[in-house]
């Protein structure tokens, strides 16, 4: 089956890296620019001996090219009850970027220069639900959400194949068409970028039962095009 994820990011060093030497395993936040000029922040997982040591040599504010892929993880999440301080846990996935490669090109670059190349990223995969369509309230534009199944080419942690499950969030015309062509089990080429945000959502706690307010981070790919290949509606 072909396989398609690929990520190129030049970003901005958010911080000192986070380094776990014991398993050879860092995390650091870099600041991209998509071509629409929107900033994001993607979490870069790094795995390995060698590129952790080239982690150890990062400084904030220096300007880093990373090369990977897209990985999600099915997780136990946790957030605490602001009211009674009991920790609620849930399912949830961590969408991050899988170092293949990263190379610090040191400070002083300007991100503006660099948004054609500062957040890309390349996909193939079949839709493993049907396309969301919803119009936004506070704009109008529409919006289509869905989820991808992904084979990777690379595992860094486990030298075999996986599945990611990426998902991809289209807006405007684009969005129009991606309702309008997909369903389950569709398959697509996306070109995009890696989009980050935070999403609140209301929680009850299993102790107190009280509600609060949680904040979630969202990693997802907004596309630049959509190619539609497989057991797509097209027009006859």
């Amino acid at each position: 089956m072909a396989k398609e994820n690929h990520v190129i990011l030049i970003g901005e060093l958010q911080g000192p890296p986070i380094i776990n030497e014991s398993s050879d395993k860092a995390k650091y936040v870099i600041r991209t620019l998509r071509r629409n000029d929107k900033i994001d922040y993607p979490i870069i997982s790094v795995f390995g001996e060698r590129l952790v040591e080239k982690v150890k040599g990062f400084k904030e504010k220096d300007f880093i090219i990373v090369k990977g892929f897209l990985a999600t993880q099915e997780v136990n999440k946790g957030v605490v009850c602001p009211h009674c301080q009991e920790i609620i846990r849930e399912e949830g996935t961590t969408t991050e970027i899988a170092v293949i490669e990263n190379i610090n090109i040191g400070p002083h670059h300007k991100l503006e220069d660099l948004k054609e190349i500062s957040n890309t990223i390349m996909v193939l995969g079949s839709l493993c639900r049907d396309v969301e369509f919803r119009m936004l309230s506070n704009t109008g534009i529409s919006s289509a959400q869905y989820q991808l199944a992904v084979n990777r080419k690379f595992n860094p942690r486990r030298g075999h194949e996986l599945t990611d499950y990426p998902w991809v969030n289209s807006f405007g015309r684009q969005a129009e068409e991606d309702a309008k062509r997909l369903e389950t089990g569709s398959q697509v080429f996306v070109q995009g970028g890696v989009q980050t945000r935070n999403v609140h959502k209301t929680m009850t706690c299993d102790k107190c039962d009280k509600t609060f307010k949680a904040e979630d981070f969202v990693a997802e790919i907004v596309p630049y095009s959509v190619e539609y290949l497989n057991n797509c509606k097209f027009d006859e």
